[in-house]
């Protein structure tokens, strides 16, 4: 995604950097460069290329990678960090939870607990891409999806839908009908 867009900007600037060259040595325009001292510090082939992404604010396409490796990361700990706190919330007495909202939540952790499963193992798949083209100082290590998500799920326990369950009322016997202060007997009987 962004390392296709990376190496098709250095292609255009490889092809505009040649051009412009080309055209100032026929027109005679780096005549005042002759006898000039290098900069030599950058020895590697592309360090034109490196300085104009640079200055552009554009990493090459392996640190890009390595950016979208970072961002899905970060998308999948939103996911558990979300469900985590909905469940804090609804734990705390004052959330007025039900035994049918604890029951949706329950439900809800299931299939979000499962989205966060694809993340990681898609998540997985992109480390190794990136792992196969970086150097080895450069590689990441893949997670574990079995420990992640024993993780996950110590870390959002399914709500005890019985603890939110109303308490049963319990009947007390109260007075007969007839013997009721508010109601009025009859004249005759």
């Amino acid at each position: 995604m962004a390392g296709e867009k990376a190496r098709y900007i250095i292609k255009k600037a490889q092809d505009a950097t040649t051009a412009a060259v080309q055209q100032m040595e026929q027109t005679h325009d780096l005549r005042h460069l002759y006898g000039q001292p290098l900069d030599l510090s950058d020895d590697s082939p592309d360090w034109f290329v490196h300085k104009l992404l640079k200055r552009e604010g554009i990493a090459p396409p392996l640190v890009e990678q390595g950016k979208d490796i970072d961002m899905a990361t970060r998308q999948a700990e939103t996911i558990l960090e979300r469900l985590r706190r909905r469940r804090d919330w609804l734990a705390q007495p004052h959330a007025g939870c039900t035994a049918e909202t604890a029951q949706a939540f329950n439900e809800t952790r299931a299939r979000t607990l499962e989205q966060y499963r694809q993340a990681l193992t898609a998540l997985n798949r992109a480390i190794l891409n990136y792992n196969l083209v970086a150097p080895l100082p450069m590689h990441r290590r893949g997670i574990i999806v079995a420990r992640a998500m024993e993780a996950a799920e110590r870390a959002v326990p399914p709500l005890d839908v019985a603890a939110f369950a109303p308490a049963p009322v319990a009947e007390t016997p109260g007075p007969s009908r007839s013997r009721l202060p508010w109601r009025r007997r009859r004249a005759g009987g």
